[in-house]
């Protein structure tokens, strides 16, 4: 198992603002979005995310029962001879090569490991304010 770092979190991620980290999958495509304070730019809140596209499986583990990494703290990695790829190939070639699977992890601090088995992902862009809003239940 090695990994590639695809992406950095823009700030270390002990900045992830009141709002947290949110995962929506409605199935088809994952969004994991969070809000940030910048240190540099006076604490302003920004917010951003990563799109999965053409989610297969995926997992979180929070970080008190993290036993690795993947060297994906602050940082997206595609986990290229990954096992747990390998064993949906096992399970299901055809689908798996349909869809071209691969494995990507980010570790954000205090929020754990999310993982995704996934066609690509795409990095949203950064965007001033709070996604908290979009979340609250009126």
């Amino acid at each position: 198992m090695e990994n590639k770092k695809i992406w950095e979190f823009p700030v270390p991620s002990t900045c992830i603002a009141e709002g947290g980290v949110k995962l929506i999958y409605p199935g088809g495509d994952a969004w994991l979005l969070f809000d940030y304070y910048d240190e540099n730019k006076n604490d302003a809140v920004y917010n951003a995310g990563i799109v999965f596209d053409a989610v297969q499986a995926h997992r979180h583990s929070s970080e008190k029962f993290t036993k690795s990494l993947l060297g994906a703290y602050d940082s997206l990695v595609e986990i290229t001879n990954s096992e747990w790829a390998a064993q949906l190939r096992e399970i299901n070639k055809e689908i798996a090569d349909f869809w071209n699977i691969k494995h990507y992890a980010i570790f954000l601090d205090s929020y754990g490991l999310y993982e995704f088995i996934a066609r690509d992902y795409k990095i949203l862009e950064i965007r001033e304010g709070s996604i908290t809003g979009l979340f609250e239940v009126k």
